[in-house]
């Protein structure tokens, strides 16, 4: 189960103290919540008029959806807030080839967050 960001408040956290990477046509920027957090992450998507008309826009939504939710429940995404954006490129993606992108994409957040 994947909750979705609503409230301003959480972009200005994402904003301000988020981690940023980027793998393929994808980017992130992450707020991960305290250890032991029980809450299942929030995500949002940053999908600009770039990508395409509003057809485009929403089959890669509901494509990065469907492949973060895989993600979850294969335990690659600790809680936490989640923004998620695609450069122009992603809209002749296959599936496959987004899934391949977030799977580097996590595994570099993973990277990212993690204490030194």
């Amino acid at each position: 189960m994947i909750w979705r960001i609503r409230e301003r408040s959480a972009f200005t956290r994402l904003t301000v103290d988020g981690q940023r990477a980027r793998a393929g046509v994808l980017w992130c920027t992450v707020l991960l919540d305290p250890p032991n957090s029980s809450t299942p992450p929030r995500v949002a998507f940053s999908l600009g008029r770039a990508l395409g008309p509003a057809v485009v826009r929403n089959r890669v939504r509901r494509r990065l959806r469907v492949a973060l939710a895989a993600a979850f429940d294969a335990g690659l995404m600790p809680p936490g807030t989640y923004l998620v954006g695609a450069r122009p490129a992603a809209a002749t993606r296959s599936f496959n080839e987004l899934v391949f992108d977030l799977q580097q994409l996590l595994a570099q957040l993973r990277r990212v967050s993690s204490p030194a």
